[in-house]
């Protein structure tokens, strides 16, 4: 049985975010030993680790391909969580089309590949977007994104900077999000824990400080929520699905977040055991071994 988890970060939090210094709090209340890794340490021992819980690398889009090859090395040592295969997919934004094409609504997106020529105007007219969002295809939080009107000159010149270094998705900018705000269902493994309310464009933050808010959930977005996970077929310790409200009443995925989801369990503090029991029970399975 495995008694040691490594909780993985980046240089920014050395110590941790503070719902991750909760739950290696209980773990340790447990008979857990907890410790702490930057994912880019050149004198970390993976091997030692005992069970890798991914939860704040916050820098991995800048490092894209270190990544990816930290995920296959430490893999092949060692168990991660959640799953490399799910971090690998999950750290990519084309997911989104993976779970559009198994038919669930996501905000309407559009992919440009990576130095192609697009005629910007030309499609947000076809597609009769006035105010729109231009995102890289991997990326966290608001990493590169810019929030483009139609009519603003340079806007060509934003997609053309942005397509030299990657791809890069086109979405609508939903006019709810001012009043509805972006709503995060939290959950530990399959089952739901939380939601919280996000503000449009919120910057990268330790949880809570970004003027986020406990909500109740309603049932369409918990029926969506639980269709996003049930796509996901390799357990997971921990999961976000963030939805968002069209002008019609429409539920639409915005993110699903699989590699380093804020949680907000310092918000919800019932969900802080719920979460040491999970890491518990996946960190005692063999790899490669199914846990409902």
């Amino acid at each position: 049985m495995t008694t040691k988890l490594t909780f993985v970060t980046y240089d920014g939090l050395p110590d941790l975010d503070a719902d991750d210094r909760l739950v290696a709090e209980e773990l340790r209340k447990r008979g857990y030993t907890c410790a702490v890794a930057n994912w880019r340490s050149a004198e970390q021992n993976w091997a030692e680790a005992g069970v890798c819980v991914v939860r704040s690398t916050w820098d991995y889009h800048l490092y894209y391909q270190e990544f990816l090859s930290w995920i296959e090395k430490v893999s092949a040592q060692t168990k991660l969580l959640n799953d490399a295969g799910v971090i690998r997919w999950n750290s990519n934004k084309r997911y989104l089309f993976d779970l559009e094409r198994a038919g669930i609504p996501i905000v309407p997106t559009v992919l440009f590949e990576q130095n192609a020529q697009i005629d910007l105007r030309a499609v947000l007219t076809e597609r009769g977007w006035q105010r729109a969002i231009l995102k890289p295809v991997i990326g966290l939080s608001t990493f590169g994104v810019r929030k483009i009107e139609s009519t603003s000159p340079d806007i060509q010149a934003q997609l053309d900077a942005m397509l030299k270094n990657s791809d890069v998705l086109l979405q609508p900018f939903v006019e709810t999000v001012h009043k509805r705000g972006e709503r995060a269902l939290v959950f530990i493994g399959d089952d739901y824990s939380h939601t919280i309310r996000k503000s449009a464009f919120q910057p990268l933050a330790q949880a809570g400080e970004a003027g986020e808010t406990l909500e109740e959930t309603d049932p369409s977005e918990l029926t969506l929520a639980r269709k996003v996970l049930a796509e996901v077929k390799t357990p997971v310790a921990f999961a976000r699905v963030d939805l968002i409200r069209d002008t019609n009443g429409q539920d639409l995925l915005m993110e699903l977040e699989l590699v380093e989801p804020s949680l907000y369990l310092n918000m919800f503090p019932a969900a802080i055991p719920r979460l040491a029991d999970r890491l518990c029970q996946l960190a005692t399975v063999e790899q490669g071994a199914r846990v409902q």
